[in-house]
């Protein structure tokens, strides 16, 4: 039986959660995984099957919702998540808008143009979609070599720097934060190139920086950081808070100590978050015991996935969304006591 979030049906199962519970539900392989005491109650929702539509099989999105789902599966009694490969965060919040999926990982910047009828979506606002929890984040990342003697992204100005992939999100980003550090080609020299190429431009110096907006650690940064003294340049404060004013869709994060070899401090940058969506029409209860396993769990299947480490942060979850939470959500995440409002 699969759930449409548009024909949701309200009845008791505590059998079913029961024999949920019973069934060990792989549980056992994760010694780690929370007890559901969920299932010593009366719930509400219709058990069955939910469709999940994430990204291509390669993407890390896609590795992303094999993780979400068996989060769900092992906590949420009675309920089995399908994971479904699509064409990614678009066809994915337009599907859970018309039912045609129950649940999407969805990126935040098209979470926030759909729901608000923007750029693709000019026209055609999707303003059901709602969010469960937060999941994982992509992050903007500058890094130059250490003897270069730059610190932060306002020193960038009069260098050679690299934007990112043309077209591409990082180049995107880049732009934004060009425009507010005022950086324009008539005062710095500014190419387009693949991250691995722009990485052989700093170690040839032949560049003095490389950006990236994606999830952490970049490998190619990775790979540069291990060979080389490296630089992880960060942005001031009055500097974020300009950025996001200047986009919504943005929040404020670190790259923590550590991520790169070297990288003794945490580095102050702002980034966008990657959301577990779902149609406002899904029962309350079940987006209540979807949170609730994201928080209870999340942390537990994110440890095979380094990119997913900020689902650990309980405040991440639900705070500096750029769409609403879902009223079964937020209700979860409230009594919880993660909500910063």
């Amino acid at each position: 039986m699969n759930i449409k979030s548009k024909r949701l049906k309200r009845y008791a199962t505590v059998l079913a959660a029961a024999a949920f519970i019973m069934s060990g539900c792989n549980a056992s392989e994760k010694g780690a995984i929370a007890s559901n005491d969920a299932a010593m109650q009366t719930l509400t929702y219709e058990t069955g099957t939910l469709s999940m539509g994430t990204g291509e099989e390669s993407a890390q999105i896609h590795q992303a919702g094999i993780a979400i789902a068996s989060v769900i599966n092992n906590t949420v009694p009675g309920i089995h998540v399908a994971v479904e490969t699509t064409k990614g965060s678009a066809i994915n919040a337009t599907n859970v808008s018309e039912g045609d999926l129950d649940l999407a990982l969805i990126e935040g910047d098209v979470a926030y143009d759909a729901v608000h009828g923007a750029y693709s979506f000019a026209g055609e606002s999707l303003e059901n979609i709602r969010v469960l929890g937060a999941c994982y984040q992509q992050v903007s990342g500058w890094m130059a070599l250490k003897k270069s003697g730059l610190t932060q992204v306002n020193q960038l100005k009069g260098k050679i720097i690299s934007s990112g992939p043309a077209a591409s999100a990082t180049e995107l980003t880049s732009d934004m934060v060009f425009e507010v550090m005022g950086i324009d080609l008539s005062n710095t020299e500014v190419y387009t190139d693949s991250l691995t190429n722009s990485v052989e431009h700093i170690k040839r110096e032949t560049a003095d920086a490389v950006h990236a907006f994606s999830t952490v650690p970049y490998r190619a940064h990775e790979a540069l950081a291990n060979e080389y003294e490296t630089m992880v340049l960060g942005y001031t404060e009055e500097e974020l808070e300009q950025i996001l004013k200047t986009d919504e869709r943005y929040f404020a994060t670190v790259i923590p100590a550590g991520t790169y070899h070297g990288q003794e401090e945490d580095v102050q940058t702002f980034g966008m978050k990657v959301l577990l969506c779902a149609s406002k029409e899904m029962d309350e209860d079940l987006a209540y015991e979807i949170a609730r396993a994201l928080d209870l769990n999340g942390p537990v299947y994110a440890d095979g996935h380094k990119f997913m480490a900020a689902i650990k942060e309980k405040e991440f979850l639900c705070n500096e969304l750029p769409i609403p939470l879902h009223d079964g959500a937020r209700r979860y995440y409230q009594e919880a006591g993660f909500m910063k409002e």
